[in-house]
């Protein structure tokens, strides 16, 4: 942003919140370069055996990750000598708590370009962990190890959260080990755009979660919830993860989330290397009064940002967080569902007025039903056209996306929402449900191949259009 004083350079030391005030607004960018980014996490299971890739050994995510450096050109992340993450180009590799592997792609104008960094990665990634014995589910719950036999990560901010987050509710540790999201990020204009758009996205966001819902087995067996996924977030820290009462004001700004972010609990402070605790230290102290002897920067408050995980998280963009893994055409579709209905004034302003007449209790009781029931989830207030379940407004809002890429300039990728279409009749959860005790014959092998798709081709409506 022109202008922007030196303040928010990254080791600028902060010595009072209102230094703050401003840190939100270089985010800004004009229409005209607006993007979308991708993020996709997936499970690394043994094809033989269909347990758990572990990070250490000759068939481990570490094996793979140095594969992709050692001969395919991928430059490495490391932390005290261990291989945590890649990066090629504009594309990155990192590694969840518990071996997941997530792709956190470029920022793209178009949807098109997208898919083909997508597809890239899941080639090299396939071409790298086929000789391995290795496949990559996507599914929102890992769906066949119990939680105490998945691996740990050897990176020491998972290592704090795993002792910290236990201390906040009761399924921390299955959030970090045994869950995996698609998230999609988009830009804003300003402060005010993107309050409307994180107000639009959080109240729409249990709708999605339900349409996205794909985690209903664990340890190869039923566990009686949609979204296991969500319903593990449900209950892992309250003071850092859920809804944001505020988000729902027509008032709110940036000065809202700044003032939500200042009073969480820190996670860590690094100095040297090391990860002091937070021990519990909320920022806005760590401001007033320091932390064994250290003073906060810049960097520390970036990196505090990246440890808060509402539904909808700001940064110098917003994040969308609240959809299961699935297929890689799930993954284009989150994407161009988010695009469509976020890019546009009128899909926005038409999406929000489904959801805009609950209150922030019945949004949470509704987001906690759609947990368990997905598409089912009873509606908390009439909407619109009479709508009752969740399931009701799938169509409403894949069309409004539709309509809103049209809008765009760019009606060839509505194709990318294909895969939506008919999900008010049948969802990933409720359709996995079906094959795994049917075609699937209860079988981890089969339920393996099922999940590993590791290709936009083939799948139903993916192909990869052009933009526009």
């Amino acid at each position: 942003m022109p202008g922007q004083p030196t303040m928010f350079d990254s080791h600028a030391v902060i010595t009072g919140e209102d230094q703050l005030e401003g840190y939100f607004e270089p985010g800004s960018k004009p229409r005209g370069r607006w993007g979308v980014g991708l993020e996709y996490e997936r499970f690394g299971v043994l094809t033989d055996s269909g347990d758990p890739v572990p990070y250490d050994g000759p068939r481990s995510v570490s094996a793979i990750l140095a594969t992709l450096v050692g001969d395919h050109g991928w430059e490495p992340s490391e932390e005290d000598g261990h291989l945590l993450g890649a990066r090629r180009g504009g594309t990155r590799i990192t590694l969840e708590p518990g071996g997941q592997m997530e792709l956190s792609g470029a920022v793209h104008r178009r949807l098109d370009t997208l898919a083909a960094e997508l597809q890239d990665y899941l080639a090299v990634v396939e071409e790298v962990s086929r000789p391995m014995g290795v496949a990559w589910v996507g599914i929102g719950m890992q769906p066949l190890t119990a939680l105490e036999r998945l691996p740990w990560i050897p990176k020491k901010r998972y290592a704090i959260m795993r002792e910290y987050l236990p201390t906040r509710g009761r399924r921390g540790t299955t959030m970090m080990k045994q869950t995996a999201c698609i998230q999609a990020n988009v830009d804003y204009a300003d402060g005010a755009d993107a309050m409307a758009k994180m107000r639009a996205a959080m109240g729409l966001s249990p709708v999605v979660t339900a349409l996205f819902a794909h985690s209903p087995l664990t340890e190869g067996k039923p566990n009686g919830l949609m979204s296991a996924r969500a319903w593990a977030w449900r209950d892992t820290d309250p003071d850092r993860c859920g809804l944001l009462p505020f988000a729902f004001r027509d008032d709110a700004g940036f000065g809202d989330y700044l003032d939500w972010a200042l009073d969480v609990p820190l996670f860590f402070v690094i100095r040297e290397g090391e990860y002091l605790p937070g021990g519990g230290v909320t920022f806005r102290r760590f401001i007033r009064d320091g932390f064994r002897g250290h003073t906060p920067t810049i960097d520390d408050f970036e990196l505090h940002l990246t440890t808060l995980f509402p539904e909808v998280r700001l940064k110098r963009y917003i994040e969308m967080r609240g959809a299961d893994s699935g297929d890689p055409a799930s993954a284009v579709a989150l994407a161009a569902l988010w695009k469509g209905l976020l890019y546009d004034p009128g899909a926005m302003g038409a999406a929000w007025d489904l959801v805009r007449e609950w209150d922030f209790d019945v949004r949470n009781a509704f987001l906690d039903a759609v947990c368990h029931m997905g598409r089912l989830a009873p509606l908390p207030q009439p909407v619109p056209g009479g709508a009752s379940v969740a399931g009701d407004l799938f169509d409403a809002i894949v069309g409004l996306a539709r309509r809103g890429l049209e809008a765009q300039g760019a009606p060839g990728e509505s194709a990318f929402l294909d895969p939506l279409a008919g999900r008010d009749r049948v969802t990933p959860a409720e359709r996995l449900l079906t094959d795994w005790t049917g075609a699937l014959g209860r079988d981890p092998r089969r339920l393996i191949a099922a999940l590993s798709r590791n290709t936009l081709a083939g799948a139903p409506g993916a192909t990869v259009p052009t933009g526009g």
